[in-house]
């Protein structure tokens, strides 16, 4: 997660074009591949705001709280949303505000939609978004759970490395 980092899915942009006009099962896996290598826009509110440092870098405090905003639906379903790239975003900050963001992966997305908070609220979002200004692509939480799934065995391999690292073995606690 970094903070106003220009994201750019040229890649992706393209198949999501792809996919508008043959949604084979080969075009669907190569759009999920190219989806988890990328990072999205996600516009944020900050409180208190940051503030700008006379070298043009931002200055965000410790105890800032962070709300990203919901998507929400006709039928009352929320869902977090994400841009890939600054042109999507402007099409956005045309009908809203201009907004700080982050550029956020699909696990950090993931991370949102399935962990509770730290009084045990479950989020509310359905899922996430891709350009909901544009190509309006719906990722629903049984499709970012399914993505994650596929993520396991690179996860597994990350959580043995750094318990090498640290010394612990499988027998240790």
């Amino acid at each position: 997660m970094e903070f106003n980092k220009p994201v750019s899915n040229p890649m992706l942009n393209g198949l999501i074009e792809l996919l508008k006009e043959d949604p084979s099962e080969e075009h669907r896996n190569l759009f999920v591949n190219e989806l988890v290598k990328g990072s999205y826009i996600a516009p944020v509110t900050l409180v208190p705001a940051p503030v700008q440092t006379p070298d043009g870098r931002w200055m965000v405090d410790p105890d800032t709280q962070f709300h990203f905003p919901l998507l929400k639906t006709v039928d009352g379903k929320e869902f977090f949303m994400g841009f890939t790239d600054q042109g999507e975003f402007d099409k956005w900050i045309e009908v809203n505000k201009p907004a700080p963001y982050f550029a956020l992966t699909i696990e950090d997305y993931a991370n949102m939609i399935f962990l509770t908070d730290g009084n045990g609220k479950e989020c509310t979002a359905e899922g996430l978004v891709i350009n909901p200004m544009g190509a309006n692509v719906v990722l629903p939480r049984t499709m970012m759970a399914g993505i994650l799934i596929t993520k396991l065995p690179e996860v597994q391999k990350r959580i043995a490395s750094l318990r090498k690292a640290n010394g612990l073995n499988d027998e240790t606690k």
